[in-house]
Formats: C-alpha cells, structure tokens, sequence
C-alpha cells in the first residue's frame, strides 16, 4: 500500500484542484452574466430567501475575487499533485497540505460553520482533501 499511497493522495490532490478550478470558473461565469445576486445564491444556498434580486457592483467583484482564488488555488494544486505528490516529494506534501487545508479551512470556518453554506455542499472538497493529505503524508513519511 505504502508504495503506491503518495499517486492515489495525488489522484486526490488532482481532483481537489479540478473541483475547484470548476466551481471557480463557474462562479466567474455566474457572476458577470447572472449578476452578484445569483452569485451569492450559488455560494449561500443555505440561506435561500435573505439575498436581495439585486446587490451593488462591489459585492460582484468581491465574489469574483474570491472566485478566481478558487480556480488559481485548484490550478496549483493540480500542478502540485502532478509534479511533486505523484513523485512522493516531500515539498508537495507541504505545498498541497498547506494549500488545500488554508483552503479547506477558509470554506468550513466562514461559510459551512456559520451555516451560509449547507455541509453537504462543501463536503467533497474536504472529502477530497482529507484522504490527499494522509495518504501524502503516510508514503513521505520514513520506514
């Protein structure tokens, strides 16, 4: 198991990245052709009815921005999965560890445990991560 556990927390890594990068470019999208209020409603489904029809240019470019975080975030840990986990380097543990847990903990603190999010919405992206993150760990480690 140990000799193959650093490609399958990379396969991980890689889908990780990828949900990202699509959430990301989705939000995008949503945002400059639906407007900031759909946007909002993709990211806080939880709170359905307590978003305005319409909300001011800035929330739009605040959701923008945080959408692009998602795709540029996703695209590195892809990378970072591809070049350094499937390798078994040490410094994607670290780069994927920091990255997609900064991430993972961002999503659970402001927005799944404040309740604007519903936990089955963010649950794949942790799903994702927490295997990624102990299987990387586990191959790196020593003997």
């Amino acid at each position: 198991m140990k000799a193959r556990a650093h490609q399958i927390g990379a396969v991980f890594y890689m889908l990780w990245g990828v949900l990202h990068v699509v959430t990301g470019a989705s939000l995008l999208v949503t945002g400059y052709s639906s407007g900031a209020a759909d946007q909002m409603r993709a990211y806080g489904s939880a709170a359905a009815g307590t978003i305005p029809e319409t909300l001011p240019v800035l929330v739009a470019s605040i959701g923008g921005f945080h959408a692009w975080n998602l795709l540029w975030i996703g695209a590195l840990v892809t990378i970072v999965a591809i070049v350094f986990n499937w390798r078994n380097r040490k410094e994607g543990v670290w780069l994927n560890g920091i990255l997609a847990g900064a991430a993972s903990i961002g999503l659970i603190a402001f927005l799944l445990a404040p309740g604007y999010m519903p936990w089955t919405e963010g649950a794949a992206g942790i799903a994702l991560f927490v295997p990624a993150l102990l299987l990387t760990v586990y191959a790196a480690s020593p003997e």
